[in-house]
């Protein structure tokens, strides 16, 4: 057997020794009669009952011997695995074992030696029936047969002990049990009480005392629903007990709130609550009281002061929300959830439920999130505004302020946040902008608009005057209408320009121009059939890829010129060296789509032209239709709607345009 189960075993053996609680204790008649009778039958000097303890051998009863106890290493039998039978040493100096013990060389001078193991219903020794001599001897079958009945007697004797010890133990804890419940009882901080199945008063606590007026002899014996509770809540009460009984009550052990009457008949209001109990086989009534008038009182003046403010908050204009220190939603105004069924929603969940619940895009719920955050972390007002588009794809703007509400301890209690519709005053504030950067952009429009005039205008003008002049002094009528004709392209190419010109200025003043969303493809469609003549007698090949953005929200109008003035120019400064290849793609970058068109033509000199490249009238190769108005149209499109536009490029490379489209992902 392994040393960690010896161990083990010992343990339990002890434990099982010391619940006896036999050890240390005083003489006992029955042990003593059991020794001396143990003594007469083997006709010896010496018996004892011994226990064996942790380290010693304690005597509970002993004949022919003085000493209490002896060291455990003494015995002759300790530690011994015996399987219960008797143990015999006819001769201790025969046994080499025991010729040095002190038992045998001292004066007691033990020779001979035979115990009984005293084996408890658990298997474990607790000790021996001993019976030692001064010379060597043997015992007959008899005597051996005498000392297992008196071992037994011994075990029975335990036996009873420890049926009296937990007797006493059990009779101990339910004297102390039943003090614990009254003391329970009678200082309980609710008012508790006791009925029979008729609602008969049996007990009465102090507590029932002071809540109801009447004293326990007073309430005794009276019938709770007929003396406590008003009549016109009696039968409902009545039937909740018959309901108990039946065992049917669907709210068993569980509390009401209800009028009950004290005894100067004044009604209170009392959380009440009742459980059934078989005690003896008779059916009783456990009934909880608690005086809750002023709860309900404070209560209802709480829900009508909550009742006065929620009327005033739904009917201001801003959106009012109440938040609790976790994000949760306690409250939102119709101002901020004009749907009521919303509002019931969205209290007890945050943002981001919200947000989802609507099918809505979560970065919003995400800024809010941040927001909080940073005031739960600082504890100071945070304001911000935040946009989000509405059904129709406007943006609408809210200036939002949230600030912390701590409680006594410092710990954030509340958050309420307030926010306001500015889109109007944004939207008239974004025109103001526009208007002033219009004012200060018109001067170099005006001078740009004098140099194109002065530069493309004058020729026409001065060819027109010199034909008038000639059609003037001529008196040949075929030389007439021979001038006549010539004047004709000189007014058609005047008024080309002219329109170039005044739609180039348009462009900068049409801030109503509405955005919306457009497919790329769709568009550039439109645009190659436009271009079909010139991309076919240049063998041209174009690819697209709009994998990452098919789409974009911007004027129709608009994309369709820029992809006009873009392509026109591929295939305009085309390389002489190659056919004319151009790679139209776009890409994501945050919350903006970047549209590319690459080509291998001509390349610009960005050394030399970097800072005119989309100035009006700038053009960069010599060519019959070049007129410098396309890149200066195409700048002027994309920077009216917010976006950017830049080139790189190479001479003899080709060019690539880039044009960032920005807010396309809300």
């Amino acid at each position: 057997m392994k040393l960690s189960s010896i161990q083990d075993m010992e343990t339990d053996r002890l434990a099982a020794l010391h619940q006896l609680q036999i050890l240390d204790t005083s003489s006992e008649e029955d042990f003593d009669d059991i020794v001396a009778l143990s003594a007469q039958i083997c006709e010896t000097p010496i018996s004892t009952i011994a226990f064996e303890d942790n380290k010693r051998i304690w005597f509970k009863a002993k004949v022919g011997v003085d000493f209490v106890e002896i060291p455990r290493d003494n015995a002759f039998c300790s530690n011994r695995m015996t399987g219960g039978a008797p143990i015999v040493i006819t001769d201790t100096h025969e046994d080499e074992l025991f010729t040095d013990n002190p038992l045998v060389s001292g004066e007691t001078g033990v020779r001979f030696f035979a115990g009984i193991p005293l084996i408890d219903d658990d298997g474990y020794t607790l000790g021996y029936l001993c019976v030692m001599d001064r010379i060597p001897r043997n015992l007959n079958n008899n005597q051996i047969s005498g000392l297992i009945t008196l071992a037994k007697q011994v075990v029975i004797l335990l036996k009873l002990r420890l049926k009296i010890i937990r007797l006493k133990k059990s009779e101990e804890e339910a004297h102390n049990s039943n003090q614990q419940v009254n003391t329970i009882f009678h200082n309980s901080i609710v008012g508790v009480f006791v009925t029979d199945e008729k609602g008969k008063i049996l007990q009465w606590n102090p507590k029932a005392e002071a809540i109801f007026g009447w004293k326990a002899e007073e309430a005794t014996g009276e019938y709770f629903p007929e003396i406590f509770i008003p009549e016109r809540f009696r039968s409902q009460q009545l039937s909740r007990m018959s309901a108990y009984e039946e065992g049917s009550e669907p709210l068993l052990n569980s509390t009401i709130e209800i009028k009950a009457l004290r005894k100067d008949r004044s009604e209170i209001d009392i959380e009440f609550g009742t459980s059934p109990a078989i005690i003896n086989g008779q059916r009783y009534f456990i009934s909880f009281v608690s005086n809750i008038t002023d709860r309900v009182l404070a209560t209802r003046k709480l829900d009508e002061q909550k009742e006065f403010y929620e009327n005033i908050l739904n009917k201001l204009p801003a959106d009012i929300a109440v938040f609790d220190a976790n994000h949760k939603y306690l409250f939102v105004n119709p101002g901020g959830i004009k749907d009521p069924e919303l509002r019931k929603y969205i209290i007890g969940k945050d943002d981001f439920e919200y947000a989802e619940y609507r099918n809505r895009d979560k970065s919003v719920a995400q800024v809010r999130r941040e927001q909080f955050m940073e005031i739960k972390k600082t504890g100071k007002e945070i304001r911000w505004e935040d946009t989000i588009k509405a059904p129709d794809g406007n943006p609408i703007t809210h200036l939002r302020r949230i600030f912390p509400v701590h409680n006594e301890k410092g710990a954030l209690s509340l958050v309420i946040g307030f926010g306001v519709d500015i889109t109007d005053r944004k939207v008239m504030e974004e025109k103001q902008t526009a208007l002033v950067n219009q004012l200060s952009a018109q001067n170099t429009q005006l001078i740009d608009f004098c140099n194109i005039v002065s530069h493309n205008l004058r020729a026409p003008l001065v060819n027109m005057s010199m034909l008038v002049k000639f059609i003037e002094e001529s008196r040949d009528n075929e030389e007439q209408m021979m001038l006549i004709s010539k004047l004709q392209p000189v007014i058609e190419n005047l008024h080309i320009t002219f329109n170039e010109l005044v739609e180039s200025i348009q462009i900068k003043q049409d801030h109503e121009i509405k955005s919306e969303s457009i497919d790329l493809a769709d568009t550039l469609q439109r645009t190659i059939n436009g271009l079909k003549i010139e991309i076919n007698k240049s063998q041209a090949i174009i690819t697209t890829d709009f994998t990452e953005a098919s789409k974009i929200y911007f004027p129709a109008k608009y994309l369709l010129s820029i992809f006009h003035n873009l392509l026109s120019n591929a295939l305009k400064y085309q390389s002489p060296k190659r056919k004319p290849v151009i790679q139209i793609a776009t890409h994501l970058d945050k919350n903006s789509i970047i549209l590319s068109v690459k080509d291998n033509g001509l390349g610009i000199d960005m050394t030399k032209h970097r800072d005119n490249l989309f100035k009006i009238g700038k053009i960069f190769h010599h060519h019959p239709n070049a007129k410098g108005f396309g890149l200066f149209m195409t700048r002027t499109q994309v920077e009216a709607m917010g976006g950017r536009i830049w080139v790189e490029s190479h001479p003899d490379e080709g060019s690539a345009f880039f044009i960032e489209f920005k807010n396309q992902l809300n």
